[in-house]
């Protein structure tokens, strides 16, 4: 997955990029479908806009958030970002000839057994 960290009028600190790496493989972990992300931190005045841009199934989603603290920002940010992302993988595995939830996230865990067909070839 491609990061991409931006600060406008003020510096990334090593602990908020750590962060938003952080929230951001948390999310992969569970979504699977994230392949890039762009992150904008805006300061105007008293208050601190974030903005996250991910690119998740061919799609993008956006969440924007302000407040006062930085922190509170992010993690609104990360909330509205999670809840687009369930509701985008739902959208596909729910769907009639969807891929299903296992083939999204690439999960080994559920075995199936494999049946070999036998083709059987009739010659006029």
């Amino acid at each position: 997955m491609i990061i991409n960290i931006t600060s406008r009028h003020d510096k990334v600190s090593p602990a908020v990029r750590e962060k938003i790496e952080s929230w951001l493989e948390n999310s992969q972990s569970h979504f699977d479908i994230i392949s890039s992300a762009q992150v904008t931190i805006d300061k105007k005045d008293r208050q601190e806009d974030v903005e996250a841009i991910l690119h998740a199934c061919g799609r993008e989603v956006v969440a924007k958030a302000s407040a006062d603290n930085l922190y509170a920002a992010l993690d609104a940010v990360a909330d509205k970002i999670d809840r687009q992302l369930s509701k985008l993988r739902d959208k596909q595995t729910h769907k009639k000839g969807a891929t299903k939830h296992t083939e999204l996230i690439g999960d080994d865990a559920v075995n199936d057994e494999v049946f070999e067909e036998e083709e059987e070839v009739y010659l006029a």
